[in-house]
């Protein structure tokens, strides 16, 4: 009796177990967490680095070689429109100066002697037109009277040339003289310096540039010079409002608008991207800004209100036939991708088409396919990238009050997917 009832138990534990097997083998998967639609304000952004510049400045380079002999200004001086910068040595220039006004006088002098011989070819061209008359000379005289008074006339037209000519020298070595002397172009910051008295300047050509001596620049109009990639350059327009933060200030971020976008741009050699300046005046800048300072940039490219907002990880591209079935496979690449969201319908994961909208760096906005509490699976998100239409899911309960806090600060709702 006593082993009959021994037996009669080991076959209830052994139904029991095999009970709660066949119960527990149910469909199961990876644990997502899913979160539900809300209502917020999505603003987009163009993030870009680059550097404080000044809108307006000048780089001052010599035009005539020579030694700087006076440089009364310094680095960080601010200076005035026509205040004197440096000068460089004159006696080479003056004295080409003086060469070329002698030559010029030179050639007046000869003009006037051409002039006076013009005048005695006329006056023996008249007597022998007289003495022909009378017949008392030949042809012959004639016509060496005709070729004196055109020789006289051809030599005047030569030597007033010639004076046209040293009169031109002579404006170009003034020119070059007055180059000795250096002004500033307008009213500015020496925000850079680069000779010193005593050294030599050359002016430059073709192809060697010439020394430059200073830069003069406007410091009551800052930029921040970035350039921005191909992909986000389409979106920045002229006007936009933008946010300028210098790590070296560590103050709050500057307020800003674009004002200049390149039409053309450039190619980054090491990205193989190109790449376009665009440029954001501070509207009202800090005066501790120097150029070359490093700023980072955020223009406001776009901003929705009142959105119906998901996770930006909860959007991912799928390819859907006319069916709106994922087509996968060989066949996936005759289909275009769009935007999908995972809903859980009836225990499994249903996809869903969206039109995204604005979008930052947490959010983007759902213009179709969704309604304000629509839950939808937003990771991990190797789970959510293999995610699969009506593959079956379960969501888990919400975690009670009394969990730790490291549980509490999870959120979020999470499903098991088979």
């Amino acid at each position: 009796m006593k082993k009959a009832l021994i037996v009669t138990g080991v076959l209830v534990v052994l139904a029991l177990i095999l009970w709660a097997s066949l119960r527990d083998s149910g469909p199961r998967g990876t644990e997502v967490e899913i979160q539900a639609a809300e209502i917020r304000t999505v603003s987009s952004r163009v993030k870009a680095t680059g550097e404080i510049t000044p809108e307006k400045k000048v780089q001052i380079s010599a035009k005539v070689v020579g030694e700087i002999i006076n440089l009364p200004v310094v680095e960080g001086q601010e200076v005035r429109s026509g205040q004197l910068l440096l000068e460089i040595e004159r006696d080479l220039y003056e004295s080409a100066r003086n060469q070329a006004r002698a030559a010029l006088r030179q050639a007046e002098v000869s003009v006037k002697r051409q002039v006076v011989q013009l005048a005695d070819a006329e006056r023996n061209m008249r007597r022998t037109k007289e003495l022909i008359a009378d017949g008392l000379v030949s042809q012959e005289a004639l016509d060496a009277a005709q070729l004196r008074l055109d020789t006289a006339t051809v030599e005047i037209e030569v030597q007033q040339h010639a004076v046209e000519q040293y009169r031109s020298a002579l404006q170009r070595t003034e020119d070059d003289l007055a180059r000795t002397t250096i002004r500033s172009p307008m009213d500015g910051v020496i925000i850079q310096l680069n000779a010193e008295q005593g050294e030599t300047v050359v002016p430059g050509s073709t192809n060697l540039p010439g020394s430059v001596i200073m830069t003069v620049a406007d410091m009551s109009v800052l930029l921040a010079e970035v350039e921005v990639s191909e992909v986000d350059v389409i979106h920045v327009v002229l006007g936009q409002e933008a946010e300028v933060k210098v790590d070296a200030l560590g103050t709050e971020p500057q307020k800003g608008r674009v004002v200049e976008i390149a039409t053309s741009g450039r190619k980054d050699p090491a990205q193989g991207t190109i790449r376009f300046a665009v440029k954001v005046a501070l509207d009202d800048p800090d005066p501790s800004l120097r150029p070359a300072m490093t700023a980072k940039v955020d223009i406001l490219t776009a901003t929705s209100e009142d959105a119906v907002t998901v996770p930006v990880q909860a959007v991912v591209k799928r390819r859907l036939d006319e069916d709106g079935e994922e087509v996968r496979g060989s066949d996936a690449k005759s289909y275009d991708e769009v935007d999908v969201v995972y809903l859980i319908e009836d225990e499994k994961a249903a996809v869903h088409t969206v039109v995204v909208g604005v979008s930052d760096v947490l959010h983007v906005e759902i213009t179709e396919g969704l309604a304000v509490g629509d839950e939808v699976m937003i990771g991990p998100y190797r789970t959510l990238k293999n995610m699969k239409d009506g593959d079956a899911v379960k969501a888990e309960e919400e975690k009670s009050d009394d969990t730790s806090e490291e549980d509490e600060g999870s959120g979020g709702v999470e499903v098991s997917v088979d």
